[in-house]
């Protein structure tokens, strides 16, 4: 047997930011498939959001803005970069959690806006 000094922490590293890549690139091609069938259900349907009541349509506006950012995180932590693994993890770790926040405030905020204004609340 011969003598290995490799330490086992890199090589853990090394999966997790496998495994993180694979879910950070999920995430950005699920998020970005369902921002594109919204859009073009919308445009297709004739829908506006300026029918809209001005402020329930700031709102709207507002979850539109953060879905667009919640695609540009996750794909900024899809892309791969770094030679450091253990800050690799920690940075793709970041950005989907900020990812999944964006993920659901995004449509919190539009459905509300479109309740809000049917109901003239």
């Amino acid at each position: 047997m011969g003598s290995t000094s490799s330490d086992p922490a890199p090589a853990s590293a090394e999966r997790r930011r496998a495994e993180l890549e694979r879910h950070a690139a999920t995430l950005f091609a699920a998020a970005a498939l369902t921002t594109a069938v919204i859009c073009g259900a919308t445009i297709v349907s004739g829908w506006f959001a300026g029918v809209l009541v001005d402020s329930w349509e700031r709102l709207f506006w507002a979850g539109f803005v953060l879905g667009i950012v919640m695609v540009a995180v996750f794909a900024a932590a899809a892309l791969p970069g770094g030679a450091d693994a253990r800050r690799a993890c920690t940075r793709i770790t970041w950005l989907l959690r900020v990812g999944l926040v964006l993920f659901v405030a995004s449509p919190v905020c539009c459905i509300l806006a479109m309740v809000g204004d049917y109901y003239r609340l």
